[in-house]
């Protein structure tokens, strides 16, 4: 919802981030952000006040709890694109100027039937908004039968955001009825006059986002509060900026750091931490591992492919990805293993698709049970390796040709390198498997020696 303020705020007394404020991007990169008020595709045609990044920010207890909304839509298939989330008080007072003032830069596409005088009346805004309070998000679902994105620029024609599914605006999306931010009745959760797929897709959401605790509003579909323990009573102004390294390493409560000798080394050390305070103290000893054939590339991950000198991981160079990695689902030949993390068993057809042209590019699926639109992956039951392993989201989102299906796994041997993984002994993958735990947002920290001492004391790591 809109929760507009017509209060003006001293700019100046802005807070500092509390520590429960945590970057989505830290808790669950694979939830895509199309961060709406950091530019001028929103009702408003400008970036609001307080948006300095795109960047989705919520309390640590409501991104915790979306990420298992993700966790559950995987599963079936589906997946969450988030539009707004943290608000700062300044932006609400950014809208509440835009309301009382001339001009209507976006109405055809936002509001066409709709008086922006009216927007209270209607109950499309308010007086005090809960996006600032940290545990409210507007989002969508995405999925296969989606449209592909488009990408906005203010040249773009503006087309009514209840026009036919093909006809608006593409936001990557399923049909949700609307488009986001559409100030219509069609837009009511509730709203009889959509079609089918449409409702379908709305009762869908809806019914994962409540499973996890939070509650819709019903004349918003996008439009969500997390009402569980730990959601955030008071309204807050501190600035969206830019998250930084150090913000990433900050979030994590353990850590397994992986270096080689240079960016040519096929071999390494792996070393596991845990938090202690404002530090990270040694768990165990370290082991050897072995990475790409090719050695090491900067990867996507949460620091940012392209951003540091050096090689760029690319798809099919034989390079183990270097930077800051959020780890995913286990798995594994076994029906279970002994670990908190989730956990795909592999049958044989069970596939890492590793086409680029892909609509599931990056993801691990079930071969059988999907229509295919890729032309090459890796069978995981062919490759006794996978026997124990971890996925490891460097590319997540997927970017078209920056790298696939990169995993821990059990190694050939301790001079065997690998297609671009990093790979160990059983033993070691086992003990990690039990030790990783998803509560402290385990991150892989991996690059060659020399980087990790350039990036140790500004990323604050071990």
């Amino acid at each position: 919802m809109l929760l507009i303020s017509l209060v003006i705020y001293d700019m100046a007394s802005a807070e500092p981030r509390p520590a429960n404020m945590v970057y989505l991007r830290t808790i669950d990169p694979s939830i895509e952000q199309d961060m709406r008020y950091a530019g001028a595709h929103n009702f408003t045609g400008h970036r609001l006040d307080g948006y300095d990044a795109a960047e989705c920010l919520l309390s640590v207890d409501t991104a915790t709890a979306l990420a298992r909304v993700q966790t559950a839509l995987r599963t079936q298939g589906y997946g969450l694109k988030v539009f707004d989330c943290y608000r700062p008080s300044r932006a609400v007072a950014d809208m509440g100027r835009f309301a009382t003032e001339p001009g209507d830069p976006r109405k055809a596409e936002f509001y066409p039937r709709v008086d922006k005088q009216d927007f209270w009346r209607l109950g499309y805004v308010a007086r005090v908004s809960g996006h600032s309070k940290g545990s409210t998000v507007d989002l969508t679902l995405i999925g296969p039968e989606a449209l592909p994105a488009d990408t906005w620029t203010p040249a773009a024609a503006q087309v009514d955001c209840t026009a036919p599914y093909d006809q608006r605006w593409h936001d990557g999306a399923l049909d949700m009825g609307t488009g986001y931010d559409c100030f219509d009745e069609r837009a009511h959760t509730a709203n009889s006059t959509i079609n089918a797929s449409a409702k379908e897709n709305r009762q869908r959401l809806s019914s994962a986002m409540e499973k996890e605790g939070f509650v819709g509003y019903s004349k918003e579909w996008w439009h969500f509060t997390f009402s569980g323990e730990g959601a955030p009573k008071d309204v807050m102004d501190f600035p969206i900026t830019p998250m930084s390294s150090s913000d990433v390493i900050g979030a994590s409560g353990q850590l397994i750091v992986v270096t080689s000798k240079n960016w040519d080394d096929i071999q390494g050390t792996a070393q596991r931490y845990e938090r202690d305070g404002k530090t990270f103290r040694k768990y165990g000893d370290a082991f050897p591992v072995v990475v790409g054939k090719n050695g090491m590339g900067w990867g996507k991950g949460l620091s940012g492919a392209g951003v540091f000198e050096g090689p760029v991981k690319r798809e099919g160079d034989g390079k183990a990805p270097a930077g800051i990695f959020k780890l995913g689902t286990a798995f594994g030949f076994d029906a279970t293993v002994d670990t908190h993390l989730p956990y795909l068993a592999l049958t044989p057809t069970t596939e890492c698709v590793d086409d680029s042209q892909s609509q599931r590019y990056n993801e691990l699926v079930d071969g059988a049970a999907m229509a295919r639109d890729w032309n090459s992956s890796e069978h995981m039951r062919n490759e006794e390796g996978y026997r124990k392993g971890i996925f490891i989201e460097h590319n997540t989102p997927a970017t078209a040709a920056s790298g696939s299906c990169i995993f821990f796994h059990i190694w050939r041997g301790p001079t065997s390198p690998t297609a671009g993984c990093t790979a160990m002994d059983q033993g070691d993958i086992t003990a990690l498997l039990k030790w990783l735990d998803p509560r402290e947002s385990p991150l892989l920290v991996q690059m060659p020696e020399a980087q990790y001492e350039q990036f140790r004391e500004g990323w604050k790591l071990p």
